[in-house]
């Protein structure tokens, strides 16, 4: 079997795990700032190498590219690739600036292009019921990019990067709403982009509060309550999810859950000095910051699996034949 046909097979959802992997290094570097480097540098390298096969099956594969970009399902979970280069480029702007740039412009420019064709192909034929949670990933997940936009030195971009975001944010949120309460049941194979719900307002919180020097109380404290709202929606979600027979599209709940305890902390940190009260909110970035970890090594314990398995099948045919 030739390497470009053994790369097809590489489920795209793979990047979700990507990003939840390279976002769990920016989470435990909060909480331990002290080896904030080593956990970034771990978790960076481990992302890309998961990043790097889903990547060159659509430069191996351009009309699968463009083939899963007009999925309304498939398309959205193509999000996180960009997203995690964009979150890497913000780790190599902490070490070499220029090597940062040279990832970020082609990426960013990768998520408007891919966000611009996806929506195209949706709106022009668009059903309700092809709207998935996933769909909050193009438009809110642009907002990745003004991590390290700020550091590159377009912090003028990066603010209105962070307004235009949070507010493409609540004029989906009651759609996206409306469709998951009164249109049909999500189809087995997108339920796991449930998870998704609670990963836009808290990655709009994470980058408000870098990115704004000084950050509104009413704005800080709207995004905070819906996000922790929607990260214990998506607690409870797991319950069903996890029960489930292992698919490749369960790494969307990887990120979620990383980006949650991202924003917890930093939403701590805001809060302390001004409101005491709120120091308990170190103790709900302990446990997300928890449950986010078992998550991605779970979910990555069922990639190894998923990938023996697939192995184990080709040697079975193999001697068959």
């Amino acid at each position: 079997m030739s390497l470009a046909h053994r790369l097809q097979r590489i489920p795209t959802a793979q990047a979700s795990l990507a990003l939840g992997t390279t976002g769990l290094g920016l989470a435990w570097s909060l909480f331990f700032p002290d080896h904030a480097h080593l956990l970034r540098s771990i978790c960076a390298v481990i992302g890309a190498a998961l990043l790097i096969p889903v990547v060159l099956k659509y430069l191996c594969h351009p009309s699968l590219f463009l083939q899963d970009l007009k999925h309304p399902l498939y398309g959205s979970l193509m999000a996180p690739m960009t997203m995690t280069m964009l979150v890497l480029a913000d780790y190599l702007s902490s070490i070499h600036i220029n090597s940062a740039r040279l990832l970020w412009y082609p990426a960013l420019s990768l998520h408007y292009v891919m966000l611009s064709t996806f929506f195209y192909y949706q709106l022009k034929n668009f059903r309700l019921i092809n709207l998935y949670p996933s769909w909050f990933l193009y438009p809110v997940g642009a907002i990745s990019g003004t991590l390290a936009g700020v550091q590159i030195g377009h912090h003028t971009f990066s603010l209105a990067m962070t307004d235009l975001c949070i507010m493409i944010y609540f004029i989906m949120l009651p759609v996206v709403l409306y469709r998951l309460c009164f249109a049909s049941r999500l189809p087995r194979k997108a339920r796991p982009t449930l998870a998704i719900m609670a990963a836009p307002v808290n990655l709009s919180l994470a980058a408000y509060l870098l990115n704004v020097s000084e950050p509104d109380l009413i704005l800080t404290g709207a995004l905070g309550g819906v996000g922790i709202t929607m990260t214990i929606l998506v607690y409870l979600c797991y319950f069903d999810l996890l029960k489930q027979r292992f698919q490749p599209s369960l790494a969307a709940v990887t990120f979620p859950s990383v980006i949650s305890a991202v924003a917890s902390e930093r939403l701590r940190q805001f809060l302390v000095d001004d409101f005491p009260q709120w120091a308990w909110l170190e103790k709900l970035g302990l446990l997300e910051i928890t449950v986010a970890t078992c998550l991605v090594f779970w979910v990555g314990y069922q990639y190894v699996r998923y990938y023996y398995h697939q192995h184990q099948t080709r040697e079975l045919a193999k001697q068959a034949l």
